[in-house]
């Protein structure tokens, strides 16, 4: 055979086997998975998670994964060295990125393990709480230059809240041990008790008492009188408890962000106190936002909250606003007080502060000069639940420096967003705004980045000039699997408002062709990569429900809370939502399905309960509250406020028919969805979620009622998140898709749903037989 022959057959053979392989590869990517979503490392931009040292030395970066093998979940502060990466950078031939100086791992069977971590002001290490196995939370420092993990609190103690300056300079809030065990003894006691008074209670504690062998549930915290943490501080080689004339100082803690903020001198620190005695003024001086608000500031004793900076040796205490927190009078925003690096002035995120006409005033990002007594407003603090509203989600001065303030913010359907204000002669002034997304952590020129999108996985990037690389990629698993395509979806609601959704299409999406839809409610944020839809909670698999050939919209609902209409917004907003989408020729109008969760449950079984052009295939909702009766019942100190606003009356006399018209439980007779009921526990959690089973079982309507074993809201655990996120592929395949997974674990399962769907047959039929003739 002539060379050039052998030469042709040889390349043919070459390229055929190369395109072969090719296509093996291309083929060999698998569709995602809940597994995957559980597994996934997430760097997340809802919270920081790249810091630099203060000296710039080192940067630091949080994530986490769960691991299903172990069903532990797993948080990781990771160490750099900047040099290295400013030295990988500039030699572009290095195909290594550096690895990282020291990678501190901790685990747990729930998660964050990780919580408020933070740098020591010396560079030396990092600061952060940990949950440990008992549920406590315990004051850990990571010493980098020992590469050493050593707690800064005893096991004993439960840490609420804290801030440090080094290691020999820090405060804390944990509950007394000895309170504790006295809570203990009086409750056992009490519980040993011919009677007890039920007065004042829900009917939860009462059903189920605390279990003192464990932290889980309704436990020694809620035993303790206004579930008090003390404040302590560690000086030099003291430990001390602070005491204002002999009397222990319980800070305020805020239902969501850190209230602690240690002076840089180490010896005076800025928090929340119950005021002592109310004025009568502050009732029409700091208003709630609207005139309609359930909440609002009473006059009396320990009836609002006060920003103080506190000596810690003296314990002497001085106001800082001399008005309340923002939050008193029912205006929300996030984030704690913050000191400017010279110890100067205080930053306060949401407070109020005394107008100078001595007229009704809204809350603001303050600024207090310490040695002046002076207060500034540098935004004011918009309504929650108004529509459109922006809700301040944190504030700080820009490297501590006082002439530069940063205010995070986040937008219903908007992108997170930072505004930054500069102060000059004439005051203080907006200079820009710029996306959360848009931002990034630099120190001497280097810059380090989350690269992430809603198509994109997470990449950790360093530039420096006009040099850009890749140091890390979390999740190299993800090469191998199918994401598929992830977009920014408009539509107009039915007052012509814009609404924004995330949709979440198959990898194998063909144009022309209408797909199921299932709706994710609880809203959309467009930064960051959320396989699951949102980042949080149960239920939610967007991803995984998409590569099975399901379409997923993911949205917010941007309705007025604690009002008659919220519940009929929201359900509007699906309406319109799902309309749009059989407009558009994707998706199949005859089989959408839709997930609530938390307050969203009342949403879906409005949708439920209400006559709409929505015909729901399938819902599903998962701890949550439904403005039914029975949670009404449930726990009188509570509800009755905000359930009073949004069905408009209270469920006795003239306000029952209110009560018949608008509250889903009154209503499940007109649901004809099969529902998915998920309650978060046992005990409680069943209590809370049982109106809507019970009353469609009792209907004979389809219902499935699911425990997960867990006291978790937010679902961490991995195997509770594959038995929750997984429950929901499985639930919408079968009614949207009438599949049924082969394996044989899931074998009941379908069982009793196909008796589910006998039953839905037999009840179309029925209601079909009944409908009037043309």
């Amino acid at each position: 055979m002539p060379k050039i022959k052998v030469v042709r057959l040889v390349v043919a053979f070459l390229t055929l086997s190369t395109s072969t392989q090719l296509a093996v590869a291309q083929e060999a990517k698998r569709p995602f998975t809940v597994a995957d979503d559980i597994e996934l490392s997430q760097l997340l931009p809802d919270a920081p998670n790249v810091r630099f040292s203060p000296d710039g030395q080192y940067f630091a970066v949080y994530s986490e994964r769960g691991h299903l093998d172990l069903n532990t979940v797993e948080d990781s502060l990771r160490f750099y060295r900047s040099q290295e990466i400013e030295k990988f950078l500039a030699h572009s031939e290095e195909a290594s990125s550096p690895s990282p100086k020291w990678v501190v791992n901790r685990s747990n069977n729930e998660g964050p393990v990780i919580q408020e971590w933070r740098w020591l002001a010396d560079s030396s290490g990092v600061a952060f709480l940990e949950t440990r196995a008992d549920g406590k939370q315990q004051l850990i420092l990571a010493d980098i230059a020992n590469q050493r993990v050593e707690p800064l609190t005893s096991g004993t103690e439960n840490v609420a809240m804290f801030d440090v300056r080094d290691r020999t300079h820090y405060v804390y809030t944990a509950a007394d041990p000895l309170e504790s065990e006295k809570a203990l003894r009086e409750k056992r006691a009490e519980l040993g008790a011919p009677s007890i008074v039920g007065t004042g209670r829900g009917l939860n504690e009462l059903l189920y008492p605390p279990d003192f062998t464990t932290s889980k549930g309704i436990g020694v915290q809620s035993l303790l009188p206004s579930g008090r943490r003390y404040l302590w501080a560690v000086i030099g080689n003291r430990r001390f408890e602070v005491k204002h004339e002999g009397v222990p100082l319980v800070p305020k803690e805020q239902p969501v962000e850190q209230d602690l903020a240690l002076a840089p001198d180490g010896r005076t620190v800025a928090t929340a106190l119950r005021v002592s005695e109310v004025p009568s003024s502050w009732e029409s001086l700091y208003p709630p936002p609207s005139a309609s608000s359930i909440y609002g500031i009473h006059a009396g004793k320990d009836a609002a909250n006060q920003y103080v900076r506190i000596d810690i040796e003296s314990g002497s205490i001085r106001p800082l606003t001399d008005a309340p927190t923002s939050l008193d009078a029912g205006w929300i925003a996030y984030g704690g007080p913050e000191w400017s690096s010279d110890g100067q002035e205080i930053l306060l995120p949401a407070t109020f502060i005394q107008s100078k006409d001595g007229a009704p005033s809204r809350p603001c990002v303050a600024i207090v000069n310490i040695s002046s007594n002076t207060r500034t407003c540098i935004e004011i603090l918009e309504s929650v639940g108004s529509g459109g509203h922006t809700t301040v989600k944190g504030a700080s001065f820009a490297k501590g420096d006082k002439q530069r303030v940063l205010v995070s913010f986040w937008k219903e359907n908007a992108p997170t967003g930072t505004t930054e204000y500069r102060r000059s002669a004439q005051g203080w002034a907006m200079v820009r705004q710029f996306k959360e997304e848009d931002g990034d952590i630099a120190e001497n020129g280097l810059h380090i980045t989350v690269r992430q999108s809603i198509n994109a996985p997470p990449l950790l990037v360093a530039s420096l000039n006009d040099k850009s690389r890749v140091i890390w990629d979390p999740n190299p698993q993800l090469r191998n699997i199918e994401l598929g395509e992830v977009s920014v979806y408009t539509w107009r609601d039915e007052n012509g408002r814009e609404q924004k959704g995330g949709l979440y299409k198959p990898f194998n999406y063909k144009a022309g062709e209408r797909y199921p839809l299932v709706i994710q409610t609880h809203g959309f944020l467009e930064e960051g990569f959320r396989p699951s839809g949102t980042g949080f909670g149960p239920a939610y698999a967007a991803l995984a429900l998409a590569a099975r050939g399901i379409i997923v919209l993911q949205l917010g609902e941007d309705c007025p809370d604690e009002t008659p209409s919220e519940g009929p917004c929201a359900a509007a907003v699906y309406e319109t939502a799902a309309n749009q989408l059989v407009k558009d020729g994707l998706v199949d109008r005859d089989r959408v399905g839709i997930i609530g969760f938390s307050r969203t449950c009342f949403y879906v079984m409005q949708a439920l309960t209400t006559e709409s052009s929505l015909h729901l295939k399938a819902a599903s909702i998962t701890d949550g509250v439904m403005e039914t009766y029975f949670q009404y019942i449930l726990d009188p100190e509570r509800s009755w406020h905000e359930t009073n606003a949004i069905i408009g009356a209270a469920p006795f006399g003239d306000g029952l028919q209110q009560w018949l018209k608008r509250s889903p439980g009154f209503n499940l007779d007109k649901v004809k969805t099969p529902l998915l009921v998920n309650a978060a526990g046992f005990g409680p959690a069943v209590l809370d979620m049982w109106e809507p089973y019970a009353g469609l079982h009792y209907l004979r309507k389809p219902v499935d009622l699911i425990i997960l074993n867990t006291d978790e809201h937010v679902l961490t655990n991995p195997a509770l998140r594959l038995a929750s996120q997984g429950g929901s592929v499985d639930w919408f395949r079968f009614w949207l898709q009438d599949y049924e997974d082969p394996d044989p674990a899931k074998a009941e399962q379908y069982k009793r749903w196909r008796e589910l769907k006998k039953m839905q047959s037999e009840n179309e039929h029925a209601s079909s037989a009944k409908a009037p003739a043309n």
